[in-house]
């Protein structure tokens, strides 16, 4: 069994917030906190967290609606292009990557985060294991970058970098960092990191005195972007998505290189 899959726990109970993430709700950090609100019942009464559930004898609320059994697994792989939320709803009417998905059976969400005027590979997908190994710092599954940064190319800011830096009082450790291509004006870093901080690209960048110009994610883990068009997007093979497995599984038992 594959490190995240799921597994009852005796006597036809299971979690409930591992029901919630496969009946595609949403990931498994995220339906913690919906229960943790008070936004999901089972029988009538407010769930707590670590509750388990008889599925497909208990009744499952969330805000409301009844959940259902686990619906078929759906992964898919977005360019997406800047000016998108990676988000299901906004709000404030902003557009969202969802609205990029014309014909998916079912209801899918973002895997992590992309900022709004970044661009480039962003998965989505009704698996809340798969999304909770992808995004849990723990399975360091490296996600990398190509950014764009104003200023000279500085061979001493790439070592400041990998050194690690402090972000709202925390050291956050890069996994690599390189420049690839540049002008007087311009250059173009990759950057590989594993954590999940909100816009953690942009801080490590403005940390060594780099403005970032253009963001796009290039990999998750073995994932790569390719040639995908801004906009366009594509299931995952059957292959590529057991990869992603097994890279959250290196990651956990300690046998990436880097």
């Amino acid at each position: 069994m594959k490190e995240g899959q799921l597994k009852q726990d005796g006597a036809g109970e299971e979690r409930l917030s591992r029901f919630l993430a496969r009946s595609g709700v949403a990931s498994r950090r995220h339906v913690d906190e919906l229960i943790a609100k008070g936004r999901v019942t089972v029988n009538g009464r407010v769930a707590v967290l670590g509750q388990k559930i008889r599925p497909g004898k208990d009744i499952v609320l969330v805000d409301g609606r009844e959940v259902g059994g686990a619906q078929k697994p759906i992964y898919i792989m977005l360019h997406k292009p800047p000016g998108y939320l990676s988000t299901c709803a906004d709000p404030r009417g902003r557009k969202t990557v969802l609205s990029l998905l014309e014909g998916v059976p079912a209801r899918v969400f973002p895997v992590g985060r992309l900022d709004y005027d970044a661009e480039g590979l962003l998965l989505l997908t009704n698996d809340g294991d798969l999304t909770y190994l992808l995004t849990h710092p723990k399975y360091r599954v490296i996600k990398e970058y190509a950014v764009w940064v104003a200023g000279p190319r500085d061979e001493s800011k790439i070592r400041e970098i990998l050194s690690g830096i402090i972000i709202g009082g925390k050291r956050v450790q890069v996994d690599y960092a390189r420049f690839r291509n540049g002008s007087d004006r311009v250059q173009e870093l990759v950057i590989g990191v594993h954590e999940g901080q909100k816009h953690l690209v942009k801080h490590i960048c403005h940390s060594v005195g780099y403005e970032v110009k253009r963001l796009k994610r290039l990999k998750i883990g073995p994932l790569r972007l390719g040639s995908l068009k801004r906009g366009a997007w594509r299931y995952l093979s059957p292959g590529e998505v057991e990869a992603l497995y097994e890279e959250a599984r290196k990651g956990w038992e300690g046998e990436h290189d880097n």
